[in-house]
């Protein structure tokens, strides 16, 4: 601008025509002042433009710097202060003979979020969630975002264990709270590995790694969790950053097998159906539980395709048992589904496809879901199971009891099945809350026109008092634990089977010897979060008790 003035300055007082009169006739009617104008103006222009350049490219060099060390999302730093911050903090507690935790944190099943609310949605729970962890650490704690949905925080000068799992205790239940958007509300939980160390040589990328497999661990407990890792456990653990490669070659390679468990019913002792469970037969490791790899095909998405191959599996399955045994009346087969499998547009387009290639009749189909399938988006379930009834399978509820919203799932969705959760069948007869829960729940069916079932059956006593209750039909230990589907089928023709269960449940019938409950334990109480709960007790056996998932 300045140069532009200087310019018409010159211009209007005609200097430099006074300087130029010495010049030859033929430059007498050209008026030189536009092109002295221009002589002074273009270098003039030019540096200016260069000078703005620049400062435009440092601008832009100290944007792209702060980028590459902070999350454009959250505003937390991001991975790079990692390694710088690991080994500071290493030495500083070295010295004060104290200790560093590394949590690797991780949004359980943030995936969900996304595919049914949209990734704007997403990003506002993602920043959300961050602010959470954020204030809920300690003054001088540090918090980075690892990538995607995890999060890793190293809380330096710790005394022991203890304090850092109180610290992961109250995050959790940070996360728990419910998140409102609108008129929506949504819940997650978060998952968190710890790892500790004190001594500086460990090498950081070692630690993060190690809290990292203790988070998979914590997964493999159920959503809310944490764990600390223990070397004697990661010997037993995918390793993380080869978990979607391995699983996706374990699906190509056909390493995923169905096992299939009895439901039995309790007036006859007959074999009338069976829950598919997914188990996964590595070369390596042999058979592996739903446990130590369902989390994981969770959270790559991979549970979308091996769900669909469960389901078509199971059907060809139930067809073959059908036609190989035309003289009894065909099985149900159960089928577990999870929530991104209901997420999925062609959710019914893939049931569809299931019964038709396999042939099998749909009311022999039962598609089996959690409570936990339904937590994020109400609506777009239901939408879907609607439409899968539509094509003509029953619908079942798993874990009925354990969750918040059981009552009016039952209404909404037209349930045809009921599974009763194990923890309240393992208080059957001890426990007189227990038992009667179980009771209602089982009158309250039989009002509804629903069929009641009991899992993780494993004595004849629970036995029993379902058979008083009313209960119709029963899996667990106690008749068969999940067979192969070739072991399954020698049942089928097994008579020494029939006879066993007939009088099995014929023995119980009668009215056995068997807890009283008024003579009822007291309700049983666990600590959760740092406060005392009365809760029901979960699982059982070890070798009895299924994974919590939605495909198992």
């Amino acid at each position: 601008m300045a140069c532009i003035v200087l310019a018409l300055v010159a211009m209007r007082l005609q200097a430099i025509d006074r300087l130029l009169d010495w010049s030859s006739n033929a430059f007498e009617t050209i008026n030189l002042n536009g092109i002295m104008a221009l002589v002074v103006l273009v270098p003039a222009a030019a540096t200016v433009y260069s000078l703005r350049r620049y400062r435009d490219a440092m601008r832009v060099r100290g944007a792209l710097a702060r980028l590459s060390h902070q999350d454009t999302l959250t505003g937390l730093p991001n991975r790079l202060h990692l390694h710088q911050w690991l080994t500071a903090d290493l030495r500083a507690s070295h010295r004060d003979n104290s200790q560093v935790a590394v949590l690797f944190i991780d949004l359980d099943r943030f995936k969900v979020v996304n595919d049914t609310y949209g990734h704007e949605v997403g990003d506002w729970l993602m920043v959300a969630a961050a602010g959470r962890l954020e204030h809920g650490l300690r003054p001088g704690d540090r918090i980075v975002r690892y990538g995607g949905d995890e999060f890793v925080a190293i809380c330096p000068r710790l005394p022991n264990t203890a304090a850092v799992e109180r610290l992961a205790a109250r995050l959790i239940e940070r996360l728990e709270a419910p998140f409102t958007i609108g008129r929506d509300t949504i819940r997650i939980s978060t998952s968190i590995g710890i790892t500790m160390a004190s001594d500086p040589d460990v090498p950081p990328d070692e630690l993060v790694r190690a809290a990292d497999v203790a988070m998979y661990q914590a997964k493999s407990d159920g959503n809310g969790h944490y764990a600390v890792f223990d070397p004697a456990v990661h010997g037993n653990m995918l390793a993380p950053l080869a978990a979607e490669t391995r699983l996706r070659l374990a699906l190509e390679r056909e390493e995923f097998r169905l096992y299939y468990q009895p439901v039995v019913d309790l007036s006859t002792g007959a074999l009338v159906g069976v829950e598919a469970l997914l188990r996964w037969d590595d070369p390596e490791r042999g058979i592996i539980s739903p446990a130590d790899f369902v989390p994981l095909l969770e959270d790559t998405g991979l549970i979308v395709p091996v769900g669909t191959w469960v389901m078509e599996e199971a059907c060809r399955q139930a067809k073959r048992w059908e036609h190989h045994h035309a003289g009894r009346l065909p099985l149900k087969v159960t089928i577990n589904v999870s929530a991104r499998q209901l997420a999925q547009a062609d959710f019914r387009e893939r049931v569809s496809s299931a019964l038709a290639t396999s042939g099998v009749d749909p009311t022999q189909v039962c598609l089996e879901l959690t409570e936990g399938a339904l937590l994020f988006d109400v609506a777009s379930a239901w939408t879907a199971l609607r439409q899968a009834k539509a094509v003509g399978v029953q619908l079942a509820l798993d874990d009925f009891g354990t969750g918040y919203s059981s009552l009016s799932y039952i209404r909404r969705f037209s349930l045809d099945m009921l599974k009763i959760d194990k923890s309240f069948v393992d208080g059957l007869g001890v426990s007189h809350e227990d038992t009667a829960i179980v009771q209602h729940v089982i009158a309250m069916a039989k009002a509804l026109g629903v069929v009641t079932v009991g899992e993780g059956v494993e004595r004849p006593e629970q036995l029993a008092e379902l058979q008083r209750l009313g209960c119709e039909l029963a899996q667990g230990y106690l008749f068969s634990p999940p067979l192969p589907a070739r072991e399954l089928e020698a049942l089928l023709v097994d008579p020494d089977r029939a006879r066993r269960w007939a009088a099995c449940t014929a023995t119980t019938t009668a009215g056995g010897d068997h807890p009283s409950p008024a003579r009822a334990a007291p309700p049983r109480r666990t600590v959760v979060d740092g406060s005392v709960a009365e809760l029901v007790p979960r699982g059982g056996l070890p070798e009895a008790r299924e994974a919590g998932s939605a495909v198992h």
